[in-house]
């Protein structure tokens, strides 16, 4: 295990256990032999650490009373709006929580999280007065609207195997009438579809290999076309159907570019209105502990 690693080790030690914070200053570990005591691990955590972290625990202590003094409340109608968001990309609930969870992370961490985030952004826009009119909206929509709409998009399944022969093998059974999704969960390779019967989803146009693009863009809904050559295998693919491309509407997207133009403003503003705090702060550091101010 590496020096941090060891650290890292101890420090969730002396979270778990309550001992510490009775004056225990003894070994808390040896290294072949060699022990460590309470005081090494405090002064090498302190020495090597020591300021990065001092410096975050005085922003939060300023961030903190920056909130109060603004009277900001958690948005809990905000909180939930964004961990629906997030949500919303997994299939169901309990794969979302399973991630949550394989992450080290849980569904209470995340709110804390996000009620953090939702807390801070609402401070700085109150304090530094950022909002965003519907002309800076309109202004960015003009610049922009070719690459706002939603392109053309084509729905498509897809069967990998090894070799060129299986594919022909395969080809020549869907083209007797061997069900497509099926035949994908039996024998494909592709692991990120197989479970779905194959199905990609809508594919924006763009988004595929060429020579894939090419072939699912010129087939028909229905038409099987391969077997294409990857270099990770061979490829029938199944169109499904098609999505037309749509212009960008002014009154579709204007509230999701507002938002997104505020949060860009307040991402900005974040750094000078933090240094504006400590610069305003009265910090005064212990010089016989500190080599220099956090």
């Amino acid at each position: 295990m590496s020096t941090k690693g060891i650290l890292a080790a101890v420090c969730a030690a002396f979270m778990a256990a309550p001992v510490w914070a009775q004056g225990n200053k003894g070994v808390v570990l040896t290294v072949d032999g060699t022990p460590v005591t309470q005081n090494q691990v405090e002064t090498y955590a302190f020495q090597n650490y020591g300021n990065a972290a001092l410096s975050d625990l005085v922003n939060k202590i300023l961030v903190d009373k920056a909130m109060k003094d603004y009277h900001i409340r958690p948005d809990d109608k905000e909180i939930d709006a964004r961990i629906k968001n997030i949500q919303n990309q997994f299939k169901d609930r309990k794969t979302f929580e399973a991630r949550l969870a394989a992450t080290g992370s849980s569904l209470t961490a995340l709110r804390a999280q996000i009620q953090d985030q939702v807390m801070r952004e609402e401070l700085v826009k109150k304090a530094e007065k950022i909002s965003v009119s519907n002309a800076e909206v309109r202004k960015y929509f003009d610049a922009h609207k070719d690459t706002l709409g939603t392109p053309a998009a084509v729905r498509v399944r897809d069967i990998m195997v090894a070799s060129e022969n299986a594919a022909n093998d395969l080809l020549v059974a869907l083209k007797s009438g061997a069900d497509f999704s099926k035949v994908a969960k039996e024998v494909s390779l592709d692991t990120a579809t197989k479970g779905q019967g194959g199905d990609m989803g809508f594919i924006p146009r763009g988004m595929l290999q060429p020579q894939i693009e090419k072939a699912v863009f010129t087939a028909k809904p229905g038409e099987v076309v391969g077997p294409l050559s990857l270099p990770n295998g061979y490829f029938l693919l199944k169109v499904e159907g098609f999505r037309q491309a749509k212009p960008a509407s002014y009154k579709d997207v204007s509230s999701r570019l507002k938002a997104a133009l505020l949060a860009d403003k307040i991402t900005k503003a974040w750094p000078q209105f933090l240094q504006d705090l400590r610069r305003k702060a009265k910090i005064v550091p212990n010089k016989s502990l500190l080599k220099k101010t956090p």
